[in-house]
């Protein structure tokens, strides 16, 4: 056995690589941030990864990769030429980042906090069959728009869909959509969508007798009729193997939608709309058998 064999055999340290340096920079404490963060911490295998988890205003000192969870911690990190994969965040917002940090030439990604089209329009289908007519809201025409236009035609689905906008308030704009609608079908549109108008909206919605399907499980609890959503878990799970295909490769794979989703259903609304609708893990794997 040679010399330099026994030095590394008695050095532990000096026979596999260093762990890769990653800190999470959280939003905010609590909620969905610390049931991700918690998450990613005890499945991430520790003598691999060295992780670090900062509040969006900390001093995030140096790492090999950044995690951004939420939105305010990404566009805390965006200035910066980092590798940073961004989890939480709205596929709009994360779009808008990347177009202000054309220039940087770090690596960059995101797992998005929206469910793709596919699968919100798969749930309108599973839960409502035979729905023949849906509207649509939003500030600004989503680019989104003619692919869920193409894939409702698909579907023998009319789609209603109206701007609003200075000429065309919120409330006319709904009252209008609503009375040529079976269902509303709501877009991750936070100019139409917010605090100060979702109680509004689910009301008048709710008086036509138009259910609405929502973007989250809080819309659910609100009062939409369904949602699909994935779970700060299934995100975490998610971002686990893009950073081991990074630790791999030091290539972040593509900006993505979550793999993993679950259903949620307000049964109080179906009854009171005189709805019959499959249960939650019914409609979930009715939506996963679809390619």
């Amino acid at each position: 056995m040679s010399v330099a064999l026994v030095f590394v055999l008695a050095c532990p340290a000096l026979s596999r690589a260093a762990p890769l340096r990653v800190t999470l920079a959280v939003s905010e404490e609590g909620g969905a941030y610390q049931s991700f963060s918690e998450t990613l911490r005890s499945k991430l295998p520790s003598d691999k990864y060295e992780l670090k988890i900062k509040r969006a205003d900390d001093s995030y000192g140096g790492a090999d990769l950044y995690v951004a969870v939420g939105m305010k911690a990404a566009l805390q990190l965006a200035s910066r030429d980092i590798p940073t994969l961004n989890v939480l965040v709205p596929k709009a917002g994360y779009d808008k980042i990347q177009n202000q940090a054309a220039a940087r030439t770090a690596p960059r990604s995101a797992i998005y906090l929206d469910q793709p089209i596919e699968r919100q329009i798969a749930l309108l289908s599973a839960a409502l069959p035979g729905t023949r007519h849906v509207g649509v809201l939003y500030s600004a025409a989503p680019p989104e728009l003619p692919s869920i236009r193409r894939l409702m035609k698909e579907k023998s689905i009319n789609l209603h869909d109206r701007a609003v906008d200075h000429s065309h308030p919120l409330n006319d704009a709904l009252e209008s959509v609503l009375e040529e609608s079976e269902v509303l079908f709501v877009l991750p549109d936070t100019e139409v969508y917010n605090a100060g108008t979702i109680r509004n909206i689910l009301l008048t919605s709710y008086r036509k007798q138009v259910p609405l399907l929502g973007i989250s499980q809080a819309y659910v609890k609100a009062g939409a009729l369904c949602a699909v959503f994935s779970t700060p878990e299934q995100v975490a799970a998610q971002t686990i193997a893009m950073i081991e295909r990074y630790a791999e490769s030091g290539k972040l794979a593509a900006a993505q939608y979550p793999n993993d989703f679950e259903v949620s259903i307000n049964i109080q609304v179906a009854r009171s709309l005189d709805l019959r609708i499959k249960d939650a893990d019914k409609l979930r794997d009715e939506i996963r058998r679809i390619p």
